[in-house]
């Protein structure tokens, strides 16, 4: 999925269709109030890109490293380690210490599971997710309610924020074990 596509969708959503429109072409650029817009709902995208990996859909990827004296710098990872799930050698887990710029186990050839955040994206760039369950309408509303809240439309942003986490919602995965609901601001 295109971080574009979702930019399009979102500045049409609030209706901006000619910034939308002037993005393909890259138009946009020449004119200031456009640029303004599209750059502003690229924050913003970003923004829930980062939001929904750091609650309700975390981003995991598993990597094979070789530790050196013991350690692995996190900045060997293909992507910054967020939170370590496990530590193996081979089908064993192992036991691991962490720091503020390595992480410390006794293996050599080690699988590790971790969850990242996203890096930030420019036009051009793909969106971590795939489109399921996480999708461009999900991105999207959550970028739209950013946008209305930075623009000082406040009822718009609300009623985009509410689309959003009913999105959120209704795509989250059901845990057996419950979860308990985010806060919301009244």
């Amino acid at each position: 999925m295109l971080v574009s596509d979702i930019v399009k969708t979102a500045l049409s959503l609030v209706g901006r269709e000619d910034a939308a429109a002037a993005i393909d072409g890259g138009e946009y650029e020449a004119d200031s109030s456009l640029s303004q817009a599209v750059r502003t709902m690229l924050y913003c995208a970003n923004a829930v890109e980062d939001e929904l990996a750091r609650g309700a859909f975390p981003l995991e990827r598993e990597e094979v490293l070789n530790a050196v004296n013991g350690r692995i710098y996190y900045v060997n990872f293909y992507r910054t380690p967020v939170k370590i799930l496990s530590v193996k050698s081979g089908d064993k887990k192992i036991a691991y210490k962490m720091s503020p710029e390595y992480l410390e186990t006794n293996g050599r050839n080690l699988t590790i599971k971790y969850i990242y955040c996203p890096e930030k994206k420019e036009l051009d760039g793909e969106s971590e997710y795939d489109g399921y369950p996480v999708g461009e309408r999900l991105l999207a509303y959550g970028a739209a309610a950013e946008y209305c809240l930075i623009e000082g439309a406040f009822e718009e942003a609300e009623n985009w924020e509410k689309r959003y986490r009913e999105e959120v919602e209704r795509v989250r995965p059901f845990d057996k074990r419950g979860y308990i609901p985010s806060r919301v601001w009244e």
